[in-house]
């Protein structure tokens, strides 16, 4: 049989739904959107494989999968029918179907889905419970007085995480660690990552209730990632013209680096979020250069406020350069689209925006600030080289500028003046 390292990431239960054995036939569907699955099977007697998806050559990418998942599971996660779906005789005549339909099962079917929209976050129950007992624990001695008493305390609760598969979760809690105790965000940056981690296992216990984009947003938020395949395939498509506005590397741990590149709609007015990662000093493959213009489709990562997309193959550079952005008029309706992003979405780590007439200044304390017409304040992160550079782009006028919003800084990655976009990473 033909193996395949793609096929095998995508091997996974969750992504073959109404799983069946009937006679030397392994079959699954694939979701593809709303009621509708790829057809797949396997006649183990003949080592066959069929897929009813259009893709070319065969056996595709999702036939080699389910192989991949018999070969590594066995047929005990299908269990036997009687009656097999309607679809399999058609696919096994080679009757082109593609995407087809649910099956007439409707109550075995919910009771499928609801099993899978659990399966991956279930593996983290132990680390729920144990990440509750420590928040108690915490609140009740205080956090002075948990760090007085064991210093490596967030290293500890780091290892427990990881251990329970809250990979991301894990690293939150390792960069807490390394902020020395006196220094003066810690007690921000320690006390917004509890309220988080809080949020998660309060909504952990919910899970039932919360709707399939949330759960998504938990499951990333501790570290379960969607695949890419599954983002390839079921997630949401978004074909515009793309102005790339920024993009920024940085340092998560010792060896792993992660790229941000940041894509505005020109249609759409999406704010796209592409996310690339290195490790051990790898390097990243080429990306798309701040100030250009790109035109392809985007399919984004299932969120309850969607931001990170995967470009499909059709994407390609247009002979233009940035020249204006859309954004917020002023400090206030910035605030109020974080807000309500937020609201959706409470494990938010990045918001970006742009600000259509802005003035960047120096205040009396000699940290940066942005200004709007009606005189409110947002406080800038950035280094006193691009700062200085901002104002000078500026010339005293009101400019466009995008940056990061984490919440309590603004983090400006390029500035639009005089018809250009201009790249403000370089100062970090």
């Amino acid at each position: 049989m033909i193996t395949n390292p793609h096929a095998e990431s995508l091997a996974y239960a969750e992504f073959f739904q109404q799983r069946f054995v009937s006679g030397d036939i392994v079959g699954a569907e694939m979701p593809v959107g709303e009621g509708r699955h790829y057809a797949l099977a396997m006649d183990t007697a003949h080592h066959k494989l069929y897929c009813s998806c259009p893709f070319y050559p065969k056996p595709c990418l999702h036939a080699l999968a389910l192989a991949a998942l018999v070969r590594r599971e066995g047929s005990a996660i299908f269990p036997d029918t009687a009656t097999a779906p309607e679809w399999l005789a058609a696919l096994l005549a080679g009757q082109p179907s593609h995407a087809v339909r649910s099956g007439s099962n409707p109550e075995q079917r919910a009771a499928a889905q609801q099993k899978t929209r659990f399966e991956r976050l279930e593996r983290a129950a132990n680390g729920f419970e144990d990440l509750e007992a420590w928040l108690n624990d915490t609140a009740r001695r205080g956090l002075a007085t948990l760090i007085t008493e064991d210093p490596a305390a967030f290293d500890h609760i780091a290892a427990r995480a990881a251990d329970a598969s809250m990979t991301g979760l894990s690293r939150t809690l390792r960069l807490v660690s390394k902020i020395p105790a006196n220094a003066p965000e810690w007690t921000t940056q320690a006390a917004n990552v509890l309220a988080q981690i809080y949020l998660a296992v309060r909504a952990f216990r919910k899970r039932a209730d919360l709707p399939d984009a949330l759960l998504y947003d938990l499951q990333n938020f501790i570290g379960i990632a969607a695949k890419k395949e599954e983002v390839l395939a079921s997630g949401e498509r978004v074909t515009d013209t793309w102005a790339v506005l920024g993009s920024l590397t940085e340092a998560l741990e010792d060896k792993l680096s992660v790229r941000r590149t940041w894509l505005l709609g020109a249609k759409s007015t999406r704010m796209a979020l592409l996310l690339d990662f290195t490790f051990g000093g790898a390097g990243f493959d080429p990306g798309f250069a701040a100030g250009s213009i790109q035109q392809g489709t985007l399919a984004f990562y299932p969120s309850a406020f969607p931001q990170r997309a995967l470009p499909l193959d059709d994407f390609k550079t247009l002979p233009k350069k940035v020249e204006k952005v859309p954004g917020n008029p002023d400090v206030e309706s910035f605030l109020n689209g974080y807000a309500a992003a937020l609201a959706a979405q409470p494990w938010l780590s990045h918001y970006a925006a742009v600000f259509h007439s802005i003035q960047p200044f120096m205040e009396k304390n000699g940290r940066f600030a942005l200004a709007d017409i009606s005189g409110k304040m947002l406080p800038l992160s950035v280094p006193e080289r691009t700062g200085w550079a901002l104002i000078a782009l500026s010339g005293g006028n009101p400019i466009s500028v995008f940056g990061e919003w984490d919440g309590q800084l603004f983090r400006p990655l390029s500035a639009v003046a005089e018809g250009r976009l201009a790249d403000l990473v370089i100062g970090y």
